[in-house]
């Protein structure tokens, strides 16, 4: 509906009585009613209005004049759809009053506008600057109040001619995305308005349109009173972000349909029910034919069936169609189905027929014995959070991106995606259709920045309630007919109150075919007796696995649950996930999750010197422009799609087939799909001693859904050699039936232990003069060709072999690591701080010098002391050296404080605390330079990538080489990284192979880089780097660990690594030894896979 100048009046006066009520005199009211008459009408500034002139939600189609070409879904294929993207004109403004006047009329000169690319993010095109904050709005929080002054704002214009066989008909525009509000001009008249920046806004603009070039402008304003709902944690970005287009009809029209897919008979059979509404906007009364049509993916027709209705001259009415189809095919995220639906509407004044349609699938979602069920089955969501994010478009992701990560999805065995936090470009559900992902539809609703008190939040406020209930029927309106979409979300962290009653109210009676989530609905139900149950299912973000047992299990019988974000993935994260899936699977009413997130939503950026870095909050802001930081890279891949290691470990978790040892050579395969067999996978043995592949087989048996099958390998795996470690490992890959998967691709794996091998040893007294001389200032011990340097401090500093140095700098014990992500959660009650006095203990740490223990004539053992009285502790080195020149390291921590003991810190309150003087250790490890040309690494351990203590499952125990540089992951933020555990041994060679072999008394963790720890390390607060500040030193920097605290990822604000992962403050006890080598062993290059690449199968 146009707004009247009545109603421009009552804006007015709605202002001025809000800004009275806000405390403002009546002076400064009047002022501010006489500054927004400037640009009056001033729907930016008025909960009330949020459209103006808009059509009615309707479903994404367009009309076609062949049956054919409804079924290609393409659009430019469709006489009546002209796209009208490209490079438009465009005119930067600070805010709206400075727009020039008239922009939008025929008679303004614009030949000095520069051009933009439609669609865009104008920040990303050098206008303006793009924003990242998490909560806090990046305006001051008054609504319905945006700043007037500084709200830059965008004028854009192009041209577009009406192809002549739309004359007479309907024409509509269609804007897909606006950041946050618009106004539409066309022809030098305004059209109307429209907020929201994640769903469609469409025009009749028919009767605006002149023959040859019609004028389009838009003006296009960063912060709205529509702001106040998309605070959501990503950048704040601004522009017309998705597809804009024009379609016509004619005068009597399907305006839209919903097709609603269901199955019954035990789920056998399909029930379609079919809502078609007609809109006539003729003079006189239309009848209707409508011939509809159902397809299978063959092509052959399996229903169809007449309708026909009468439209009032003026009107709208609806037509309601059942159909039944015997033995369909259902819809789920492993067995996609879909099927074609075409509806030829036939009209008495057009004598063409035009056709519309979907592909559609047949799914039922239903809650039962709390539990949700797909199409009858508990089924498990494997899920992500994913924004719309590209590196150089920002909020505009391309078709080609968009199916880049379902097939990213696909191949590392997810199958549910949250639209975090709003509805995503259309052609993104096409693809979950197609491909299979159940979706979780997320309404353009978020206002942290309020939080979440009953008397704060816009969801318990009535002038909200329109805003609220609009953008939720939009989402719903749109995206209906989509069979991916398993649950609609009305929202994420924007409280709760009488608001989100009403939407679930509304959202329950037009469509109930699926679940209605929202996290936050019904947890602020001890402030508001108003509040009454208003979701479906349980779906906390975050908790942790101890407050599930104690406030969900046996208290929601009739919900089951599921995380709407778990698993913070920021930084170097994820640790624990095995954990939550063994929770998850054995827990009936418990069905998986969402991690957060999919992306690292870094933005391409150039330096001074015009390379280009991933930027995240704070590289973009003037100072005093608040911003959140590195917050925004919580993905599982970088913004180029590179995975990071953590993506590894949940496709090992995440995979559908599980191989499990039932003991003497015999083995289960269990197939955890829910609806198809194991016969899509080719299924692989390898046996490895010693880290060598010896034999291989393939596996000839199939898994029915949710079945366990065994198998025997107990001959092929006879006759194991004592004192050889054995494991076999098993692979699942794709035998070509999936789409977007390749042939080959692995699919699931597991290895299994089948003996321990012998522990290395060290050879004591091996064949070789040995000889001590201690002066004040130094110790050298010659042995074999090797010799060993120990200063007056006892650091051994200096290692020869041959005459060949190992060591840069000194062998020393170290507690600390470069703070990861997690480490800097919390505040100041993060681990950085907590663990402080460890760095301090590990900084100051002083050796006592070196002491010969005794001394033969093949054997010499020697022992340093190094104090740590910063932590109430010492450490004592043991160096025992044979007539080989290899030294054994015994490396004993003893800690005499009160692991109890507590200190007084200061809350962020001002109060008083008390904590735990001594936390975790963030590692307990020994730290040696080796000089850089040491650069060939080879090692006998858990790989080929990245991974901890608490992130080690999705890691094989092999041989794996390569050179330092590929050990490395470039985290965004330079933090810890490159870890590998349970190393049996790992060798630094330069290119002749000569070098130092360390092996593990038994294992080890290992890491080696071109860094010093510090260059990795930014002190007690984060800095604003990059990995691209970290250059290669001429150094290989070795770390040889007893462990790591695990990295953790609970949440990245606070939460620590679970406690079975944590080193606790008490003794420890490891060894190693070091052993000079001239050749590195042949089988070894030649059988090692490569480091950090995940090639198991190559």
């Amino acid at each position: 509906m146009r707004i009247t100048t009545m109603n421009k009046n009552k804006i007015a006066v709605a202002i001025l009585a809000s800004l009275l009520a806000a405390g403002c005199n009546g002076e400064q009211a009047a002022q501010a009613v006489t500054a927004s008459a400037k640009e009056a009408p001033v729907y930016w500034q008025d909960l009330s209005v949020y459209k103006v002139n808009t059509e009615q939600p309707r479903a994404t189609f367009v009309v076609y004049d062949d049956a054919a070409k409804v079924a290609s879904d393409d659009y430019p294929s469709s006489p009546y759809y002209k796209l009208l993207n490209g490079n438009w004109k465009f005119h930067w403004s600070a805010n709206p009053n400075e727009v020039p006047a008239d922009f939008y009329k025929s008679d303004f000169d614009i030949s000095a506008w520069s051009e933009i690319p439609v669609p865009s993010n104008w920040q990303m095109h050098g206008y303006d600057y793009p924003i990242y904050t998490n909560i806090e709005y990046p305006f001051p929080k008054n609504p319905p109040f945006v700043p007037a002054d500084d709200n830059p704002t965008g004028a854009y214009r192009t041209t577009f001619t009406v192809p002549d066989n739309w004359d007479g008909q309907q024409v509509f525009i269609h804007f897909g995305g606006v950041n946050s509000g618009f106004y539409l001009y066309i022809n030098g008249e305004e059209v109307g308005y429209s907020e929201g920046s994640k769903t469609a806004a469409e025009f009749n603009i028919t009767k605006y349109l002149k023959d040859g070039d019609n004028i389009l402008a838009a003006k296009v304003i960063r912060h709205t009173d529509g702001s106040y709902l998309e605070d959501q944690d990503f950048w704040r970005v601004s522009g017309i972000e998705r597809d804009v287009y024009l379609h016509t009809a004619p005068n009597t029209h399907v305006r839209d349909f919903f097709a609603k897919s269901t199955l019954s008979n035990d789920y056998k059979d399909g029930i379609l029910d079919l809502t078609i509404d007609i809109s006539n906007k003729d003079e006189f009364a239309q009848t209707v034919k409508l011939d509809i049509q159902l397809t299978d993916a063959n092509g052959k027709q399996v229903a169809s069936k007449t309708e026909s209705v009468i439209v009032l001259a003026g009107q709208q009415d609806s037509v309601s169609s059942q159909i039944n189809i015997a033995d369909v095919a259902p819809w789920s995220a492993e067995t996609p189905n879909l099927y074609q639906l075409t509806i030829a509407a036939h009209y008495d004044n057009d004598t063409e027929t035009q056709y519309i349609g979907e592909q559609i699938g047949f799914k039922t979602v239903e809650l039962k014995d709390g539990q949700f069920l797909v199409n009858g089955k508990a089924i498990l969501l494997k899920g992500v959070n994913r924004h719309e994010h590209d590196e150089r478009t920002g909020h505009v992701v391309s078709r080609e991106a968009m199916l880049a990560d379902v097939k990213l999805l696909k191949e590392n065995n997810f199958n549910a995606v949250r639209t975090a936090h709003y509805p995503n470009d259309p052609y993104f559900y096409h693809l979950a259709d197609t491909y299979g992902l159940y979706i979780v539809d997320e309404a353009n609703i978020e206002s942290h920045g309020f939080h979440y008190k009953p008397t704060d939040t816009p969801a318990n406020k009535p002038e909200f309630e329109g805003m609220h209930l609009d953008r939720i029927e939009r989402m719903v309106e749109r995206d209906k007919n989509h069979p991916s979409i398993t649950f609609w979300s009305m929202g994420n962290e924007a409280g709760d109150g009488i608001n989100y009653v009403k939407a679930y109210d509304w959202l329950k009676q037009r469509d109930d075919s699926r679940l209605t989530i929202y996290e936050r609905a019904e947890q602020q139900s001890k402030y508001n007796k108003n509040t009454r149950p208003h979701q479906d299912a349980v779906t906390w973000m975050y908790k942790q696995v101890p407050k599930i047992k104690k406030e969900y299990l046996g208290k929601y019988p009739e919900r089951p649950f599921f995380w709407v974000e778990y698993s913070h993935a920021m930084g170097n994260s994820n640790g624990n996930f095995k954990e939550y899936w063994d929770f998850v699977r054995a827990e009936r009413q418990l069905q998986g999750g969402f991690i957060w997130d999919w992306m690292d939503q870094g933005l391409l950026k150039k330096d001074q010197n015009g390379n280009e870095f991933w930027a995240y909050g704070g590289d973009f802001e003037p100072e005093g422009v608040h911003n959140d930081g590195n917050f925004v890279l919580n993905g599982l891949v970088n913004p180029d799609r590179t995975p990071h290691p953590a993506l590894f470990e949940v496709k090992k978790i995440y995979q559908e087939l599980h191989f499990i040892s039932l003991g003497q050579g015999t083995f289960e395969l269990f197939n955890e799909k829910f609806f198809t067999d194991s016969s899509d996978t080719e299924l692989e043995w390898r046996l490895i001693e010693d880290g060598v592949v010896v034999k291989t087989g393939n596996i000839d048996v199939v898994a029915p859904a949710q079945s366990k099958v065994a198998f025997s390998l107990a001959n092929e795996l006879s006759g194991l050699t004592v004192g050889k470690e054995y494991f076999i490992n098993f692979y699942a890959t794709a035998k070509g039936k999936h789409p977007l998967i390749d042939q080959g691709h692995l699919l699931a794996s597991e290895q299994i232990m089948l003996q321990q091998g012998d522990i290395n040893e060290f050879v004591s007294g091996a064949s070789g003069e040995v000889s001590v001389n201690q002066q004040a200032e130094l110790t050298q011990v010659s042995a074999g060709d090797a010799n060993l340097l120990f200063n007056k401090n006892g650091y051994l500093t200096s290692y020869k072999v041959n005459g060949t140095e190992l060591l840069q700098q000194p062998l020393k014990f170290n507690l600390w690591r470069a703070p990861t992500d997690n480490d800097f959660g919390g505040g100041k009650q993060n681990l950085v701080h907590r663990a402080q006095v460890w760095k301090t203990a590990n900084d100051n740490q002083q050796g006592q010098g070196i002491k010969l223990v005794s001394s033969t004539a093949n054997e010499a053992v020697l022992e340093q002391v190094v104090s740590l009285s910063d932590a109430e502790s010492m450490v004592t080195y043991s160096y025992t050296i044979n007539g080989l020149g290899e030294v054994k390291v015994d490396v004993d921590f003893g800690f005499s404080g009160n692991a109890k003991a507590k200190v007084e810190f200061n809350k962020p309150n001002g109060k008083k605390g008390k904590r735990n003087k001594y936390s975790e250790i963030p590692r307990i490890g020994s730290n040696f330079q080796m000089p850089v040309e040491f650069d060939q690494v080879t090692y006998y351990g858990r790989g080929p990538h990245e991974n901890y203590w608490d992130r080690k499952n999705s890691a094989f125990v092999g041989i794996y080489q390569g050179e330092v540089k590929d050990l490395a992951f470039a985290y965004i933020r330079p933090q810890e990284n490159g870890n590998r555990s349970d190393i049996r041994w790992a060798t630094l060679t330069n290119k002749d192979g000569i070098g130092l072999k360390i092996s593990g008394l038994p294992n080890f963790d290992f890491s080696a880089h071109h860094q010093p720890q510090s260059d990795f390390d930014p002190g007690l607060e984060k800095a604003q780097r990059h990995y691209t500040d970290i250059v290669k030193r001429d150094l290989v920097n070795v770390n040889v660990d007893f462990k790591q605290t695990g990295v953790g990822g609970d949440n990245s604000w606070g939460a620590s690594a679970w406690q079975k992962y944590q080193l606790k403050p008490q003794d420890y006890r490891y060894s190693f030894t070091l052993t000079p080598i001239d050749k590195a062993p042949a089988y070894e290059a030649e059988l090692a896979m490569k480091i950090g690449t995940h090639n198991e199968l190559k």
